[in-house]
């Protein structure tokens, strides 16, 4: 992800679903600023304590949240490793509210109608 993502210093990261902190402390390591939004309360606590472990505290923001319910239109980088009962709401969701230039990576599911930019050990790099 870091790879195909072409991160730079201060870029804003969405991680949705971060699960134990894992890719959001990858992208902070790399400079930018991350939001990780998660559900499961063990897994926020685990990614907290995964994230001052690393010593990334300052770059990473892990967050009890709905992204369903957040406005993601700040963000130049997303990340999720999504289910694919969801992925036409997710395109929608982020056709709406991405800004022109802003990237997106996923795991193992692609989007219905976005073109990829890049495949690469089942990552699917696209671009708005």
């Amino acid at each position: 992800m870091l790879d195909l993502s072409n991160v730079a210093e201060n870029d804003k990261v969405a991680d949705l679903g971060t699960g134990d902190g894992r890719i959001a402390i990858a992208f902070a390591k790399k400079g930018a600023l991350v939001d990780g939004f998660e559900l499961d309360e063990k897994l926020v606590s685990k990614s907290q304590k995964n994230v001052i472990k690393e010593k990334v505290e300052e770059k990473v923001t892990i967050l009890k949240e709905n992204f369903w319910d957040v406005d993601l239109s700040s963000y130049d980088i997303i990340t999720i490793y999504p289910m694919p009962d969801i992925m036409l709401n997710l395109e929608e969701k982020l056709e709406k509210e991405l800004k022109r230039g802003a990237r997106v990576l996923l795991n193992y599911y692609p989007f219905l109608n976005w073109k990829y930019i890049t495949l690469k050990d089942n990552i699917y790099f696209y671009v708005k």
